[in-house]
């Protein structure tokens, strides 16, 4: 049996230590499974994907602004069969819990707008296909997407993950204040 030097300390505080280990087990994922999510059109996507580079960008109602220019420097690579873009949008503990249905409607529509606003960087990348059914946003009301990604708790940070084709990690920062470094990482992650 593991016993990790707690013997020196009391029943209760060995008790704590072995609930603390179960949580943190709980919250990580086992190396090498794939990271699933399931986004807000109900389409299950694999953020590391081999083959393909996945940038994930983390959203919360505090940061959602600057989500948004942290898509749009990414626009270029729109359009391409080897990149994706996937937003996953933090919403434990707000009053998004109270009504999910309307917030997926919600993202649903934003999704559709998008769409829109990156079909020309789809034409520009030769790719003359409906844009919608790349573009991918994840409701967490749980943490069941941020944990894998190992964002543990919300917060009010600039957070980025990006999968490269070999499915493995190539960038991750907590707070990704420089879009332009961030353009940059996808640009090398995609053999630019």
């Amino acid at each position: 049996m593991l016993d990790l030097g707690l013997s020196i300390f009391g029943r209760e505080r060995r008790a704590r230590a072995w609930l603390v280990l179960a949580l943190v087990s709980m919250w990580m994922q086992p190396a090498g499974a794939a990271i699933r999510v399931k986004d807000a059109d109900g389409v299950e996507r694999r953020l590391d994907e081999p083959g393909r580079v996945t940038a994930v960008i983390y959203s919360n109602p505090a940061v959602q602004d600057w989500t948004r220019k942290a898509g749009a420097a990414l626009d270029e690579f729109q359009g391409r069969a080897d990149f994706r873009a996937v937003v996953v949008v933090d919403l434990r503990g707000t009053m998004a819990d109270w009504a999910p249905g309307y917030t997926v409607r919600r993202m649903q529509r934003d999704l559709d707008a998008e769409a829109g606003r990156v079909a020309p960087f789809y034409q520009k990348n030769g790719n003359s296909g409906n844009p919608r059914p790349d573009m991918s946003a994840v409701a967490d009301f749980k943490g069941e997407a941020c944990r894998p990604l190992g964002w543990v708790e919300p917060a009010q940070r600039r957070r980025v993950v990006l999968f490269g084709k070999d499915g493995r990690e190539a960038h991750r920062s907590e707070d990704q204040a420089d879009l332009e470094a961030w353009r940059r990482a996808v640009a090398e992650a995609l053999g630019r």
